[in-house]
């Protein structure tokens, strides 16, 4: 009888035990979606010190503040304006990669416009004063480019086995064909736009997926088979366990490895250098930094229909851009629910002496393991020949919560322990003993990701009941109004945040239909011929698609 009552109480201990280890991941679930509803979807005021912006290239840009004046000089504009109101064609909500890609492809377009117009003696300079080449303020609640752009991992890779594999099972191979190929275009895109901003240092590079357990490697074995057939002109190299060791110069820890190409680049640079371009180029544009904004409201005006409230003054406009990524639902609150911050963490590391192979920062790496990785770029060689920072970013299933209490979080002002303990120490435990013991922790910081319930994001116009306007969106920049969305980029910025950033623009213009000439970072051509417009579209169907709730399917 005590041998059947022993063997009772031990049923019963491990099923109180499964029973709390259920009712402890629902309470840390149901924090979580209460966290992703709830918000608070703003910046914080005084994020961690990213590396990236240390030394910032255009000091001068970024705490430049909107006073609240109209920028117009003629006394009817005043008038009309008012002290601390203004009038512009386009307004743009964040500054990062996204907000810059589009204003670059707004103005180029439409200089090209204007040239064409003076060609046909029509000629009206927006520069001065016409209407041709449209006015537009770039608002950032902080800092210009502290956002994700500057927290990132400069990382430009698309894992395109991994990637096609996912898409196919929710879009059909076609569709995931067109959204790898696009992801892809990234690479060249901002290669191009890295040749006249070198200080971006953007550079192609060999990728090498490292794996540390033989089911997942298998699995991205797999992956690349079923890339083949659909994507064939995408090289990618599969190494068993003594290949990678050999080759790549890892442990016995790595039992195969995947190579492919991928790209590396100092964002903020890169960045900041096109802002200061911009700016020189176009009096038309106005930059206003610490300059949140609260609310957008519609109006009775026929010519400009939003009204953009900040702490400095109301500005008026016909166009309004959200490139906010994770903060957008602050104020598109239709998209609470569907688009959420997810909170990553960062380091700058000095390699030992003896980490080899040496690749001058002509090489990349991820660590794969389970359903997380860690992604590593190195920066060139400095001038003193030492080889550069290791960017190190990663461990989000390493947290106190295994990643739950990551979610639905837009703090970046905190770092947590975890994670960071467990990025302190990823590429020492592939490389001993060719690490080496003098490497050290040159920063750390933290970034906000947006992730979205279908991982994809949202890039086009709002419609009424989505965003913050009463009508369908009319017109080109130049006599028309609407609401537009690029963000929700699900950590994989790089690859999504250009070339969105520019399709937004293309569509802001009512160029979509246009066969386009090919432009510096921008495909030529008509737009559905390159980006795929149907599969990020934000519409009733994609609401429902994107709710939250259904991250846990992607798991």
């Amino acid at each position: 009888m005590g041998a059947v009552t022993s063997h009772l109480r031990g049923i019963y201990t491990t099923a109180t035990a499964l029973l709390r280890t259920i009712s402890a991941l629902n309470a840390r679930y149901s924090a979580l979606l209460s966290r992703v509803h709830a918000g608070p979807f703003t910046p914080v005021e005084k994020p961690t010190e990213s590396f990236w912006m240390r030394d910032p290239p255009f000091p001068e840009l970024g705490d430049v503040v909107w006073d609240g004046t109209p920028s117009s000089s003629s006394a009817e504009d005043r008038v009309r304006g008012g002290g601390g109101e203004e009038e512009v064609d386009v307004v743009v909500v964040g500054s990062g990669i996204t907000g810059v890609s589009a204003v670059k492809t707004i103005l180029e377009l439409s200089c090209s416009s204007a040239a064409s117009a003076e060609g046909d003696g029509d000629h009206d300079d927006g520069d001065k004063g016409g209407k041709t080449v449209p006015r537009i303020m770039v608002l950032e609640a902080r800092q210009l480019c502290s956002g994700a752009t500057a927290r990132n991992g400069g990382h430009i890779k698309c894992a395109p086995h991994t990637e096609f594999a996912r898409l196919r099972k929710t879009l059909g191979e076609e569709k995931a064909r067109k959204v790898v190929r696009f992801q892809m275009r990234h690479l060249p895109a901002l290669k191009e736009v890295g040749e006249r901003m070198p200080l971006g240092e953007v550079r192609e590079v060999e990728t090498v997926d490292l794996f540390l357990d033989g089911v997942d490697f298998e699995r991205a074995r797999g992956d690349v088979d079923g890339l083949k057939a659909w994507l064939p002109e995408i090289e990618v190299g599969v190494w068993g366990a003594e290949e990678a060791r050999e080759k790549f110069g890892v442990n016995r820890h790595v039992v195969g490895a995947i190579s492919y190409q991928a790209g590396a680049l100092w964002p903020y640079r890169l960045v900041t250098s096109l802002w200061n371009d911009l700016k020189t180029k176009h009096p038309s544009l106005t930059i206003s930094t610490h300059t949140p904004v609260s609310s957008i409201a519609p109006n009775a005006s026929s010519t400009h229909p939003y009204t953009v409230h900040t702490p400095h003054g109301k500005i008026h406009t016909r166009h309004v851009l959200h490139a906010t990524n994770a903060y957008t639902g602050h104020l598109v609150p239709a998209l609470r629910g569907c688009l959420t911050g997810v909170i990553g963490h960062m380091t700058a590391q000095k390699p030992g002496r003896d980490f080899s192979p040496v690749c001058h920062g002509g090489r990349s790496w991820s660590v794969m393991y389970g359903l997380g990785f860690d992604y590593v770029t190195q920066r060139p060689d400095g001038e003193d020949g030492q080889p550069g920072e290791l960017m190190l970013g990663g461990g989000l299933f390493r947290s106190k919560e295994e990643g739950l209490d990551q979610i639905g979080v837009w703090d970046d002002g905190r770092l947590d322990a975890f994670p960071l303990m467990h990025l302190r120490g990823s590429m020492a435990t592939v490389f001993e003993p060719r690490w080496g013991v003098e490497g050290k922790l040159e920063g750390a910081w933290s970034g906000i990701m947006g992730f979205t319930g279908d991982i994809l994001p949202f890039v086009g116009g709002l419609k009424p009941g989505v965003g913050n306007g009463v009508r369908e969106n009319v017109g080109g920049v130049g006599d028309g109004f609407g609401e537009w969305i690029a963000a929700g980029f699900n950590g994989e910025g790089m690859v999504w945040a250009w070339l969105s950033g520019v399709a937004v623009g293309i569509m802001m213009m009512g160029r979509e239909e246009d066969d386009l000439e090919e432009g510096e970072g921008r495909p030529g051509g008509r737009l559905g011929e390159w980006f795929p417009v149907e599969e990020v579209k934000l519409d009733g169907g994609r609401l429902r698609r994107a709710r939250l709730e259904n991250m846990a399917g992607e798991v």
